[in-house]
């Protein structure tokens, strides 16, 4: 039986040699590559996507101690004259500001809480890049002694007098504690007034009964009466550098309540000089 040769099917294109391959289509291969560029970039825009999500995720869900070491406050430093105020009393008032952290750290509040202290009168909160902050604390400054418990400073008020401050050497004013204000004026000009050795304020006080009473640090007791002061004062400052200079360990007390003389009062016995 004669075989009939296997007829090629219409339409498939001459066999490649052996050993080559066929070229891809022009065609097809130009078609596909504009969605493969589409596919690549929504890719890498989800996996962007993802990764910016991750990082937000974990910063927000980080513990709270993790956190804490990056904004710990490791370097603090405090300027204060520590006289009124102890370096205890400071460290009470900055630890709990303190434990909140370099960037949680409300500097508002802090200086709020130092000038709570009455004995601070100005308080500077500052941060110190990367992990400090600085601390420089002003305290008021005492001008005298008031009743043996209490201070007087510059702007009339009267706080109390603290433990480390129980040997400070002032002078003491006494009186009405309403009338502080007055006294602490008079104080003053009698302090401008006697500035010279031994003539130096120690005491003064004043009541509606006796007026003003003066103490130096001579120990010389000066009745001053109620007013005219510094006229009575510098009187008698005349007086010690005149007739009364050689005498001035021997006074214990002068009375200068009368218009155009005073009254002497001798250690030894009494005897008055007009």
């Amino acid at each position: 039986m004669a075989r009939e040769k296997a007829q090629p099917k219409k339409g498939r294109g001459k066999q490649a040699p052996r050993g080559a391959r066929a070229l891809p289509n022009a065609d097809a291969s130009t078609g596909l590559r504009p969605l493969r560029l589409l596919l690549m970039l929504g890719f890498l825009v989800m996996v962007g996507a993802g990764l910016g999500y991750s990082a937000r995720w974990l910063w927000q869900q980080a513990p709270a101690v993790e956190l804490s070491r990056v904004d710990a406050l490791e370097n603090v430093r405090v300027k204060a004259p520590f006289r009124a105020v102890t370096e205890r009393e400071v460290e009470d008032i900055l630890l709990p500001y303190l434990r909140n952290g370099f960037f949680s750290l409300d500097i508002g509040e802090l200086r709020a809480a130092l000038m709570a202290n009455p004995w601070i009168v100005n308080a500077a909160v500052s941060r110190r890049w990367p992990n400090g902050v600085e601390v420089v604390v002003e305290e008021a400054e005492p001008l005298a002694i008031w009743g043996g418990d209490q201070l007087l400073i510059a702007s009339g008020d009267l706080l109390p007098r603290p433990d480390n401050l129980k040997d400070l050497r002032l002078p003491e004013l006494a009186g009405d504690a309403e009338l502080v204000e007055r006294i602490m004026v008079q104080y003053q000009a009698l302090a401008g007034l006697l500035t010279t050795k031994d003539m130096e304020v120690r005491r003064l006080s004043f009541d509606d009964l006796a007026g003003w009473q003066l103490e130096l640090v001579s120990g010389i007791r000066l009745q001053l009466g109620h007013d005219e002061l510094l006229e009575r004062v510098g009187r008698f400052l005349s007086l010690t550098r005149g007739v009364l200079a050689p005498h001035l360990q021997k006074i214990v007390g002068v009375d200068t309540r009368y218009n155009n003389a005073v009254a002497v009062q001798w250690k030894t016995k009494d005897k008055t000089e007009n």
